[in-house]
This record gives C-alpha cells, sequence and structure tokens, in this order.
C-alpha cells in the first residue's frame, strides 16, 4: 500500500478499523451478559463470567500500543527527512523532559500509610506526582493561552 493510496481512502480504512475493534469487543460482551446478569450482584466483580469485558481491554491496549509507536516512528521519519523544520519541535521536546525532571527531582517522596500495602516504591510515587503536576501546569497554560489569544485576537480585529 503506497502513500497515494492511504492520502485517499484514509478515513475509511480507519472507520472499517474502528467497527473491526468495536464487533470485536462488543461482541463476546453481549454473548456473555446473559451470563454474568444471571449471578447475584455481590458474585458479579470476581466471577469468571466478568472476563468478557478483558477482550475490550486487550484490544484497547493493543490500540494505544500501535498507536504511540506509529507515532514515534512517524515523529523520528519526519525529524530524519526534515531537521531544519524539526528544530521547534524538538526544543519544546526537551523542554517537556526538562520540567518534567524537575519536578520528579522536587516531588516529595513520603508514601502516605494507605499506600504502602499497594508495594509501591518511592520511585513510583514521585513518577506519579510529577506526571500528575505536569498535566496540571500544561493544562492551567493551555487554558491561560487560550485566553490570551482571544484577548490578542479581539484587539488585533477591532
Amino acid at each position: 500500500m503506497s502513500y497515494k493510496f492511504f492520502a485517499k481512502n484514509g478515513p475509511l480504512v480507519a472507520f472499517l478499523g474502528a467497527i473491526i475493534c468495536v464487533a470485536i469487543t462488543v461482541i463476546p460482551i453481549i454473548s456473555g451478559a446473559s451470563a454474568l446478569e444471571m449471578l447475584p450482584e455481590k458474585e458479579r466483580a470476581f466471577a469468571p463470567e466478568g472476563d468478557v469485558f478483558y477482550v475490550g481491554i486487550y484490544v484497547s491496549i493493543i490500540l494505544l500500543v500501535l498507536a504511540v509507536a506509529l507515532a514515534v516512528l512517524l515523529s523520528l521519519f519526519k525529524v530524519a527527512s526534515n531537521p531544519k523544520g524539526a528544530i521547534k519541535g524538538l526544543i519544546s521536546f526537551a523542554l517537556l523532559i526538562a520540567l518534567f525532571l524537575v519536578l520528579y527531582t522536587t516531588a516529595g517522596g513520603e508514601i502516605p500509610e494507605n499506600l504502602v500495602k499497594f508495594e509501591i516504591t518511592e520511585s513510583i510515587f514521585k513518577v506519579v506526582g510529577a506526571g500528575i503536576a505536569l498535566t496540571l501546569i500544561l493544562g492551567l497554560g493551555s487554558v491561560v493561552l487560550i485566553i490570551l489569544m482571544e484577548v490578542w485576537n479581539y484587539f488585533k480585529n477591532s
């Protein structure tokens, strides 16, 4: 398959792939839902009949891994084909990594008592804390930039 094929038929291929993934996920759930509903409500969470949902989880994991792998590969291909044009993106990526490392080193390492029973290590706790902080910073920064750009556009166009 060539670039021209996907340029012309890409949305159709994606739509058909989505229909196949939904069918793979939904058919076992529909077929096993009656067996799950026959059980008492308290036993449903631990019953083997509830395994019908694992197919959806596995399909989601496979699609996530595939999407991340393709995003990384296509990004590397784009960087290799146009290094000068990718400098801004590489600088932005380096700044994100630097911000994450700063947040990781400043994150508290003391694990709360209610998390000790889950055997969470100090490094995992710091990674999760840094990830949450980075998400909040990027989210708030996005909101602030949206507001500033709208104000900028208002004065620019009037």
